[in-house]
């Protein structure tokens, strides 16, 4: 019995150090996040570049042009709609297995969209009234992630991803906090 166990042992190590050579050979991700996609109306596309140790790098990009959140922010719902954010990041692996793995990150995000406020102005006679001025607003902030990586037939990735961090520059403007939570499928080649 101790003689099978040993066996099934050692078959399991050699066949997660293949898969683990296989996908080290693979450097380049591409993945597009179905959470997003599907609850906020959010087009969300990921680059990632892999190394020989457990560092990556990468890049998301989004774009938002959601009726829902339009209609918040017109309806008086909100102060402000995000609309596109660049999210540079830098990744280190925190299991040794290349297939299934936990990571952290820590990422950039250089964000915009419209900004909505009540001002009181003053007419060619003298009187105040109020009224609701729209601009635009940009942003960048520092922020914090951990999610999990799994592949499936060497190539295919399924990736869950939580995080949070704050914008830093034009906090009166841009939403306080800003997030990185998603489900991305991807393909790495």
């Amino acid at each position: 019995m101790k003689k099978l166990f040993c066996l099934l042992l050692l078959a399991s190590l050699a066949t997660q150090a293949q898969e683990n050579s296989i996908i080290s050979n693979k450097k380049t991700e591409l993945r597009v996040d179905v959470l997003s996609a599907i609850v906020y109306t959010k087009l969300s596309v990921s680059y990632e570049r892999f190394f020989d140790n457990d560092y990556s790098i990468g890049i998301n990009v989004n774009y938002s042009d959601s009726d829902k959140l339009n209609e918040d922010f017109d309806n008086g719902y909100r102060n402000n709609v995000p609309k596109y954010e660049f999210n540079p990041y830098v990744r280190y692996a925190l299991s040794k297995s290349k297939t299934r793995y936990y990571f952290a990150e820590i990422f950039g995000s250089y964000n915009g969209g419209d900004y909505k406020e009540i001002v009181r102005l003053i007419d060619e006679n003298g009187d105040a009234y109020y009224a609701t001025e729209k601009s635009q607003y940009t942003d960048f902030g520092l922020g914090g992630s951990l999610g999990y990586k799994m592949y499936f037939h060497d190539s295919f990735a399924l990736e869950v991803l939580v995080g949070f961090g704050s914008n830093l520059f034009n906090r009166e403007k841009s939403p306080d906090v800003i997030s990185r939570v998603g489900i991305n499928l991807g393909y790495r080649f």
